[in-house]
């Protein structure tokens, strides 16, 4: 195995350039501490003290020259604690031009150099502190001009889409050693997976990266309307929900369950702004295909990370309704917001506090009793945090034609495994070895040095 030496210790100021009342100026890399250390010194008694394992913080002063000694604090980060995994420093100094220019000779007296752009974020990503997807999204969340876009690129930072492609990842890995099993020990009769087996595990994996690319580019929604869905089982009373607070009949109601089976749609205004409120087909057991199409469509649009209401009948018993919402995948629970439908059925006693959910709204919808949906519908909108189409996930164009490349190397799998003889599996593993990488490049596990120098050129100095 290679061995790479350690990187040398650079810096940059992290804050924005210019006067202000504090600047921070980072630092990493190994001996920064120690190089540091000998242009500061401690304040009796100024700072915590911490185990060498966590974060310490002092204050003191900086000589920058001779005749120049400034007031800072010091916040230490031990290796595998800081940012970029590195051993780091944080120094937070007056902000005047001046000093920051004066600090960082200073540092570069002591070895300390400049960062080229977006390098301590490199470094974080070349340490394993976050993935290729992560390190771009910090990069995006600087430059984010709407709420909207902060919540896409922070999701995207925390992981959601990493994790969502190393899931996919795994799958198909597990079709290949599927697949080369049966090549390896053909001898052994250890059959290999029919063309029906194989499709049957990469069609899920399509329809996963199908609902990616239906996902807007973060940013594509500003100006959009705010949207809310409207979602919960057949018959629980979206659609007349939906008329009641749009005012008019925009869906078909009738006492047969699955009516709607496409999105309905209506606009109204909410706190001086557009809102667009869409009631999707409900959840019921599919028995034909219309009934399955209209699963898929929903799924595609709750796949958006827009805010739910999810409608429930409160005329059903308690366990029911509690059974039912912990069904629900955990990252619409997240979004979402009970609605007990209905309560016109029920005496005032029975309406009892639902333990462990979070904030629901009770409605008549018959009887036009929506208020307090249109009270959390202007409260979203007030807050700035319910357009969730870019918020759902960060797709930037390099990720974008990941997951096109890997899309269409898996139909071409799944083609070349559908012959009738099905005769020649490697051409199959080679699709799906070429569906594998494009993945693992999209987290950087494949990246080229190409590759990074492009994505890190884009960054800032200091990030």
């Amino acid at each position: 195995m290679t061995v790479h030496p350690p990187d040398p210790p650079v810096a940059a100021l992290a804050t924005v350039s210019g006067v202000s009342t504090v600047a921070a100026v980072r630092v990493s890399g190994v001996g920064c501490v120690e190089s540091v250390g000998r242009l500061f010194s401690p304040e009796r008694g100024g700072g915590t003290k911490c185990s060498r394992e966590l974060p310490s913080a002092e204050r003191g002063s900086l000589l920058l020259t001779s005749k120049l000694e400034i007031p800072a604090t010091l916040v230490r980060y031990p290796q595998g604690r800081s940012y970029t995994g590195e051993e780091s420093v944080e120094l937070l100094i007056p902000g005047a031009p001046v000093v920051i220019g004066a600090l960082l000779s200073a540092l570069e007296r002591e070895g300390i150099y400049p960062a080229g752009p977006g390098e301590f974020t490199r470094r974080a990503f070349c340490n394993g502190r976050i993935d290729l997807t992560g390190a771009e999204s910090v990069a995006a969340l600087i430059a984010a001009e709407s709420l909207e876009d902060a919540q896409a690129a922070r999701r995207t930072l925390d992981g959601h889409l990493a994790e969502g492609v190393r899931e996919l990842a795994d799958q198909l890995h597990d079709t290949i050693a599927l697949l080369e099993a049966g090549l390896d020990f053909s001898d052994q009769e250890v059959p290999p997976p029919t063309s029906e087996e194989i499709a049957a595990r990469l069609d899920p994996v399509v329809s996963s990266l199908e609902k990616w690319l239906t996902i807007p580019d973060a940013g594509s929604q500003r100006g959009a309307p705010h949207r809310f869905l409207l979602w919960g089982r057949a018959n629980a009373g979206k659609s007349t929900l939906l008329n009641a607070l749009c005012g008019d009949e925009y869906a078909i109601v009738t006492p047969l369950a699955g009516t709607t089976t496409d999105p309905v749609s209506a606009q109204i205004q909410a706190s001086s702004s557009l809102v667009e409120i869409v009631d999707l087909p409900g959840r019921q057991p599919i028995r034909d295909a219309i009934e399955e199409s209209a699963e898929q469509i929903a799924g595609g649009m709750l796949a958006e990370g827009d805010p739910v209401f999810y409608v429930l009948d409160a005329s059903r018993e308690v366990d029911e309704l509690r059974r039912e919402w912990d069904s629900l995948p955990a990252e619409i629970r997240s979004r979402a917001r009970p609605v007990l439908n209905q309560i016109d059925r029920l005496h005032a006693s029975d309406l009892v506090e639902l333990p462990n959910w979070p904030t629901r709204c009770l409605t008549s919808a018959l009887k036009g009793e929506v208020e307090e949906v249109r009270t959390a519908i202007e409260e979203r909108v007030q807050r700035g945090d319910s357009i969730g189409r870019a918020a759902g996930l960060f797709f930037n164009d390099r990720q974008r034609r990941g997951v096109e490349l890997c899309r269409s190397r898996l139909e071409r799998a799944i083609a070349s495994s559908s012959d009738s003889d099905f005769v020649e599996p490697e051409l199959t593993v080679v699709e799906l070895r070429e569906a594998h990488s494009a993945l693992e490049e999209m987290t950087g596990e494949l990246a080229t040095e190409e590759t990074l120098n492009r994505i890190f050129s884009r960054f800032c100095v200091g990030k």
